[in-house]
Formats: structure tokens, sequence, C-alpha cells
């Protein structure tokens, strides 16, 4: 059973109203700049997404350049929201020793909850309820095309698309 994520919707919301980039397919690079976040595209292990750094000093998240564009936009999202979300958990190490979060592919099996508040936030902001809501209207009557219709719109993979849907009850 899905847990109620309210408070991440909301929060998502939030976010990209009072950073007037509540629309779909908003630039995520933009989101973390506004956010005093910088980004770092790396070439990493085939298995890790990204990560995120919080030190004394700075906020960094780097995401994999060998991923398509689509993830690395999921990853971006899912890290700010460990920043949102999770970053007060945290410990800043004075001493500069960095506290790290990673993305890799134990955390879309959803087994720590803190993966799965990410993943649920990363949906969230890339794919507000109210704008699927407003554009789901205007989408083709078969499912299949739809989800492609929307995936393209919001800028996110085909499966994102499906499990979001899936999650907001629309029986996909």
């Amino acid at each position: 059973m899905r847990p109620n994520f309210k408070y991440i919707e909301d929060k998502a919301e939030d976010v990209l109203s009072k950073n007037n980039l509540f629309k779909a397919g908003f630039s995520v690079e933009k989101l973390a700049k506004l956010l005093r976040i910088s980004l770092k595209e790396e070439v990493l292990d085939d298995n890790v997404s990204g990560f995120f750094v919080m030190t004394d000093t700075d906020n960094i998240i780097t995401y994999n350049k060998k991923d398509g564009e689509l993830r690395q936009r999921f990853t971006i999202a899912h890290e700010i929201g460990h920043f949102l979300l999770h970053s007060k958990d945290q410990p800043i190490f004075i001493d500069k020793t960095p506290s790290v979060m990673f993305r890799d592919n134990s955390s879309s099996t959803g087994e720590d909850f803190k993966e799965r508040e990410a993943n649920a936030f990363a949906a969230s902001l890339l794919m507000p309820k109210k704008l699927i809501e407003a554009e789901i209207e205007k989408a083709p009557n078969d499912v299949d095309d739809a989800i492609i219709f929307l995936a393209k719109k919001f800028k996110v993979s085909q499966q994102a698309m499906t499990f979001r849907l899936s999650n907001l009850g629309y029986g996909i």
C-alpha cells in the first residue's frame, strides 16, 4: 500500500509556485540554481544515477553524464527532494566531511523511506497533480497515446508517467 504523500505534493507545488516554475516541462536546472544548489555532470558507475552532497559551504547534486536527459531530470528532481525534505536530518560537518545521499538502483525499490519520499517528491515536482489534471483533458483517448503525449509534455519517461498516473488513481 502506498503511503499518503500529500505533504510531499504540497511541498513540490509550493516550491514550484514560489519560484514561478509551475508549468509542465520546467527547467530543473533553473530550479536548482534558484535553490542555490550546484549541479555537476560526471561519469558515474552504471548503478549510480546521482548523489547529493551537503557541506558547510555548498549543496551539490552530481548526476550521471551517461544517463539520458529524462533520467537526468528525474535524478536532479529526486536529489532536490533530498535537499528540501532531508537536509535538516543530516548533519552539516564543519570539518568539511560531506554528507552524501545517493540515487542508485536500490533507490527505485522503495525499501528506504527517505528514498521513497525523494522519488515521490521528484514525481510530484516534475508531474504536479494539478497540471496532470489539466493536461489529461487534452490527451488522446487511447491510453498508450495519452501516456506518450503527457510524458512529452512533462519531459519525463513514459514509465515515470505511467507510475505517476497510476499513483494518482487513473487506473493505468
